[in-house]
């Protein structure tokens, strides 16, 4: 059996009440993935001897990388959806009912929660690509208030955040918590909160490049500063409105995902934003003037009521950066950004397409649902996030100038 750690963690309130939804689940977490099957579990299924499973086993486990601990093995699939053999008619986890939980892989044993040691203590969130963790985290006012709840995680689960280019835990854990306080200031716009975030992480790494790490106190009480004398409301006021540009880039890497081997929910969603946007059968726009128009008539009727699609926005993106360890999980701070800004772009422009095509504001439950179709098709992709960086880099959007122009 695997070593567990069971121990107090530091998570937003929504995950204390976070329950699989088991089989009625409109988007299991069986469908249109290859779930990764690490080593020592890898090794475990192929001594199965129990008569359901065995066989299928047999024909489908494979070995993917034999020097790779977390991906040693996967399980192919082969249905039109590419739902996961082991899933039994019931849309149950047939090894989970036949073996017991502990017999889970790693990958299906933590999904969708997120855990990381940062420092001293260890927190969790949920991945929103799970229907039922978006419908918490995005429709609940107090969803992101902090608490400490006992659980316990498989440590081979568990990421564990090292300290990074010269900052100190204390220093790392104040950046953190300025971020997730920037996106809780109500007199703040989404973009006005990038906008900050966007210019610290660029102040970041010139501390990092010039050995002056110790400047990041100094750094924070500048743009609270700026925050509190409206300054930075008055920055962003003055940035061009590029919204042309916004919706080419953010379309272009959209792309046109294939319906093949998506559930009936993605499919339905990604109906929905090609037509909002006016995409031909190839996933390409008449004109970029037809493009922005579909956009633009999108995004008046998403904010149309000011607050609701706001606040959805403001709690994905305030989850964003606790799953990624923000800004601390990449190469640079501003990398990390960039991906950041890559990932809000793409959800807004699905957003705004929904609505084009519903001719109308969308309710709760339909903004839950792009999201959460949004964050299946990409979050989890590293494929995705290599190539939006190749378009972002090889067109030269990745100064934060030209990163503004994106907001």
């Amino acid at each position: 059996m695997k070593k567990k750690l069971t121990t107090t963690m530091l998570v937003p309130r929504y995950v204390t009440q976070f329950h699989c939804t088991g089989s009625s689940c409109p988007d299991t977490c069986c469908a249109g993935w290859h779930v990764p099957i690490d080593r020592e579990t890898f090794r475990d299924y192929r001594r199965v001897t129990h008569p359901a499973l065995k066989p299928l086993f047999q024909t489908y486990l494979v070995q993917a990388d034999k020097n790779s601990y977390p991906n040693h093995g996967r399980i192919n699939t082969c249905t039109p959806e590419m739902r996961c053999v082991m899933l039994s008619d019931d849309r149950l986890c047939a090894i989970q009912k036949n073996l017991g939980e502990d017999a889970l892989s790693d990958t299906c044993h933590v999904y969708p929660r997120a855990v990381v040691q940062f420092g001293d203590r260890v927190e969790q969130s949920l991945t929103l690509s799970c229907p039922e963790a978006a419908r918490l985290a995005l429709t609940q006012e107090d969803a992101f208030e902090f608490t400490a709840a006992e659980f316990s995680v498989r440590q081979s689960a568990m990421a564990i955040t090292p300290a990074i280019h010269g900052f100190d835990f204390f220093a790392m854990g104040e950046v953190r918590a300025f971020a997730i306080q920037l996106f809780q200031t109500p007199t703040l716009s989404n973009v006005e909160r990038l906008a900050v975030l966007g210019w610290l992480c660029s102040q970041l790494d010139e501390l990092a490049a010039s050995g002056t790490q110790h400047r990041v106190h100094q750094v924070l009480e500048e743009l609270a500063t700026s925050i509190e004398n409206g300054s930075i409301q008055a920055t962003v006021r003055q940035l061009a409105q590029q919204s042309s540009i916004a919706a080419g880039v953010f379309s272009i890497l959209f792309g046109r995902p294939l319906s093949a081997g998506r559930s009936a929910n993605q499919q339905t969603v990604l109906a929905w934003v090609s037509q909002g946007l006016g995409l031909d059968a190839n996933g390409t726009a008449p004109s970029a003037a037809s493009l922005e128009s579909h956009y633009l008539r999108g995004l008046g009727l998403l904010h149309a009521d000011g607050t609701t699609a706001e606040g959805i926005l403001t709690r994905y993106l305030l989850n964003d950066l606790l799953r990624e360890t923000f800004p601390w999980n990449q190469s640079t701070a501003l990398f990390n950004y960039r991906q950041l800004l890559t990932r809000f772009g793409i959800v807004r422009l699905m957003l705004a397409a929904t609505a084009a095509a519903h001719n109308t504001p969308l309710d709760e439950t339909q903004m839950v649902q792009v999201v959460q179709v949004f964050c299946r098709i990409y979050q989890h992709s590293d494929t995705f996030a290599k190539h939006a960086e190749r378009v972002l880099a090889g067109a030269n959007w990745d100064t934060l100038d030209r990163l503004y122009a994106l907001l």
